[in-house]
């Protein structure tokens, strides 16, 4: 056997694999031989069918298979051994390749063409991008700090029940005023006063004092039996009186815009007064609208960094690729014809974010740091560094069980070289930001994808 290799062009060359007779014929004997000791023929017992037979029924067929696997494996071999960086897999080299007749040929030529990936250089110092900072306005920032004072209110326990608490209640099944021995019971059913939509009902409830005891009727209360079932179970008799006693009252409160909530929005960053508080809130909104807009910079960092680096790729045979790799989903008329609007760019950044890479390995994402993000996206805010042993060992378990599913561990995956090649990029590639507000990011995003 003999393999030689030739260059076709720029980043193309051409790989001939020369076989001969005695390169194949001892595993075709060994295949023949088999499929002998297996063929059921009428007349001849297993195993003692003439060869010759044996050659002529399945010959070609065996030729065919030692020879594929032959070609295959030092075609691999040859690339490994010479260490050819290709993009995709060799194809058949439809210029060289001569038709080879099997059954009368010995000796047989098979041609590949391959593309080898370019060498890639990128000048970062030659590249602009000119992208938004967006900047909250006052109202932004009030709103914000209105959504934060709703969700973090003041809890307090007061003696008697108000018009918009929630309360814990023990509750027993009654008849006649009284409790029912045997009967449904529940304890911890917490409800809140939003629920009991009877007026009298709310009226039974308002001003009572924590402790006190008096009897209900739920269906009446809450309006259907249905809501009944909902809050008590399905097990509970939903027409019945219940004897309830108030075991807690809880109300939420708007809290004051003082030292005890900005401590508890912004822990250990010592804001003392409003307007650090503002500026902490303004600082996170900056942050927030830089993370939703990466993606955006992201792919004009991507246009920007394509039409930078000049490089000549064998786009003939990138297009028979494209096809070939399709698995039929692709036809050779929709490649010819959206090959520059929809594949080149997508093949140049393929080769240029293999190229950056491979030069920072820091960028290939590692099982830890998606474990990492993984909790993130589940647990935002938490400090895994600062947990107890078994709490980590338990997230743990959370994070293998959502990355066990491939394809949702591959996307996630994606997603993290995304975050980190954007970082990257932000880093060494020159970005002209304008500040504007939301309000004209978007008009502004609107107007170029119409354009």
């Amino acid at each position: 056997m003999n393999i030689t290799q030739t260059a076709k062009g720029e980043n193309l060359i051409s790989i001939k694999i020369s076989v001969e007779k005695a390169d194949y014929q001892e595993t075709v004997e060994k295949t023949l031989k088999q499929m002998r000791q297996r063929a059921n023929v009428p007349g001849f017992r297993p195993g003692m069918v003439p060869m010759g037979m044996i050659k002529k029924m399945y010959g070609t067929s065996a030729k065919m298979e030692a020879l594929n696997n032959l070609v295959s494996d030092n075609l691999n071999k040859y690339i490994f051994d010479n260490k050819l960086n290709l993009i995709g897999y060799p194809l058949s080299d439809l210029d060289n390749q001569q038709p080879n007749d099997l059954e009368s040929q010995d000796d047989m030529d098979f041609c590949f063409e391959a593309a080898i990936r370019p060498e890639i250089n990128i000048d970062y110092t030659n590249t602009m991008v000119d992208f938004y900072h967006i900047i909250p306005e006052e109202d932004d920032i009030q709103r914000a700090i209105d959504d934060l004072v709703e969700r973090n209110p003041d809890t307090t326990h007061p003696e008697t029940v108000g018009e918009n608490d929630r309360l814990e209640l023990k509750v027993r099944e009654a008849e006649d005023g009284k409790e029912m021995e045997g009967g449904f019971q529940k304890d911890g059913l917490f409800i809140h006063m939003d629920q009991i939509k009877d007026k009298e009902t709310r009226e039974q409830f308002i001003g009572k004092e924590v402790g006190s005891e008096f009897i209900v009727n739920f269906a009446k209360a809450f309006g259907s039996e249905e809501a009944v079932a909902k809050v008590l179970g399905e097990d509970a008799p939903v027409d019945s009186d219940y004897n309830i006693i108030i075991d807690d009252a809880i109300r939420d409160e708007k809290p004051e815009l003082n030292e005890y909530f900005f401590e508890k929005i912004f822990p250990k960053q010592d804001v003392k007064d409003l307007d650090t508080f503002k500026g902490k809130v303004k600082g996170e909104m900056e942050k927030q609208f830089e993370a939703e807009t990466d993606p955006i910079l992201f792919n004009k960092m991507i246009d920007e960094i394509v039409a930078a680096a000049h490089f000549d790729l064998p786009d003939a045979f990138l297009k028979r690729w494209l096809v070939e790799n399709s698995q039929g989903k692709i036809t050779t008329e929709e490649v010819e014809k959206n090959y520059e609007k929809d594949y080149m760019k997508g093949l140049r950044w393929q080769l240029i974010e293999d190229s950056i890479v491979q030069a920072n390995p820091e960028l290939v994402v590692t099982e830890e740091e998606l474990k990492s993000f993984v909790l993130r996206q589940i647990f935002p805010g938490i400090d895994y560094a600062t947990l107890e042993d078994d709490m980590k060992a338990n997230l743990d378990k959370i994070a293998a069980n959502y990355l066990k599913e491939g394809q949702q561990k591959e996307q996630l995956k994606n997603q993290l070289a995304d975050i980190k090649m954007t970082q990257f990029l932000k880093g060494k590639m020159n970005i002209n930001y304008a500040e504007t507000s939301y309000k004209d990011f978007m008009k502004k995003l609107e107007e170029e994808r119409k354009g």
